[in-house]
């Protein structure tokens, strides 16, 4: 049960993110603009082929968040970021993530993942989430669930079920980040609250900070008291 939790640290903090429903489930409420929404209020991700993003934690470079490709799911184009590697103590693997944006909401989907926990290998089913809506107001919110199977050979499958709320922090503020201030920056609360049989629920705070026209600037996660901080230190547009 401990490798099964080690391996959802491992997939919530592989950023990009952070931090995620299947493509199979309905549509999340959360896309319902009726609901607080509005135009979009500017880009906050910018995407183009090649755009890349180097975040550290730590003084540590991981791996660069680079678009590579497009893809469509649903009738809705993707940008596809370069694979993110990621491992805990006892487990390791690798991540594809994938960026919608439409009407000012950000999704974030993650294709199926192949991990090794201590030598057992196994696949997780992906995932999709909404990390962002620049076009609703400070505290409003939106939320969301999702679903995610873990599947070992000849042990049964384990499914987490997450639910997850965000609620936007503050708009338009300035923020200095690795001796860099940007003047446009929407700050984000993203809570995560997982369910698995048989283990205690646990909760995941995270924040997120989103410069306008340049994209994910910083991001904190606190998982039941350790900190994760990942900084902007570098990046390239096109």
């Amino acid at each position: 049960m401990k490798t099964i939790k080690s391996i959802l640290k491992l997939l919530i903090l592989t950023l990009a993110f952070t931090t995620v429903s299947c493509d199979d489930e309905p549509v999340d409420p959360a896309l319902d603009l009726s609901n607080g929404g509005g135009s979009s209020s500017g880009d906050y991700w910018p995407t183009a082929i090649n755009n890349e993003w180097i975040m550290e934690r730590g003084g540590v470079e991981l791996d660069p968040i680079k678009i590579i490709g497009t893809g469509n799911f649903g009738g809705q184009t993707y940008y596809k970021f370069a694979p993110q590697s990621g491992s805990g103590s006892t487990t390791s693997g690798s991540v594809t993530n994938w960026l919608n944006k439409s009407n000012g909401v950000y999704k974030l989907k993650t294709d199926d993942i192949n991990i090794n926990a201590g030598g057992l290998t196994g696949t997780q089913t992906g995932y999709e989430f909404i990390i962002l809506k620049d076009n609703i107001a400070v505290g409003q919110s939106w939320n969301g669930t999702y679903t995610q199977t873990t599947t070992f050979t000849g042990i049964p499958s384990i499914t987490l079920t997450v639910n997850y709320t965000g609620t936007i922090l503050a708009k338009n503020v300035s923020a200095t980040v690795d001796g860099e201030t940007y003047n446009d920056v929407i700050k984000v609360s993203f809570v995560q609250n997982t369910l698995m049989p048989g283990a205690p629920p646990t909760t995941i705070n995270s924040e997120y900070w989103f410069a306008k026209d340049v994209g994910v600037i910083k991001s904190i996660s606190n998982d039941s008291g350790t900190i994760y901080e990942s900084i902007l230190v570098d990046y390239t547009l096109f």
